[in-house]
């Protein structure tokens, strides 16, 4: 097995990481350490993690960023989601969106850096909906994020928390069909 580092500290990262990776036969070892973000696109973020990691570890590894964007309120949350949470809320953000258009995304953003001499691989995954004009649903233990109370995914009619255990699975598993971690898994076993 091939083994790659992920540097995160968020354990649900790490285990969705192992998850999706061991069918490449991808072994993950998690590295938990305080990394530093600049403002910038997820893109850029996710770089400058990773050129800051290598100088640590020493070794190829991955990071990772991730964020919620509204398009009728130019991205806002972007990167700051769980600030945006914590602060304002759900109901804050559909209160931003009254009367606007309520498309959003969720989008991560995996960044591969081997070494200082070669260019970081981004592989990225947007999951495209709308907001519900409420909270609806409960938060199950499989659920990221509160988020889940007011995103309708594209192609559904719910909110993942109003989905049945088995319809939000049958979601998850089209929306991951071509995750960020699918391509990552795709590219680093042709390459090792």
């Amino acid at each position: 097995m091939n083994t790659i580092v992920f540097v995160t500290s968020n354990k649900g990262k790490y285990l969705s990481a192992k998850k999706f990776l061991k069918k490449y036969k991808i072994t993950v070892i998690q590295k938990n350490m305080d990394v530093p973000e600049i403002r910038g696109s997820l893109e850029e973020i996710a770089v400058q993690k990773a050129k800051f990691s290598y100088k640590q570890v020493k070794i190829p590894l991955l990071v990772m960023d991730a964020g919620f964007f509204i398009h009728s309120l130019k991205g806002f949350p972007m990167m700051f989601t769980n600030f945006a949470l914590q602060t304002i809320g759900l109901s804050g953000l559909l209160k931003l969106t009254e009367g606007k258009n309520k498309r959003c995304e969720f989008k991560e953003v995996l960044c591969y850096y081997k070494n200082p001499h070669t260019k970081p691989k981004l592989f990225v995954r947007s999951v495209p909906g709308t907001l519900s004009d409420k909270p609806k649903g409960k938060l199950k233990a499989y659920h990221w994020s509160e988020l889940a109370r007011i995103f309708i995914p594209n192609n559904e009619t719910e909110t993942m928390a109003e989905m049945t255990k088995d319809k939000f699975s049958l979601f998850r598993d089209r929306v991951n069909r071509n995750s960020h971690w699918e391509q990552f898994g795709r590219y680093y076993s042709k390459r090792v």
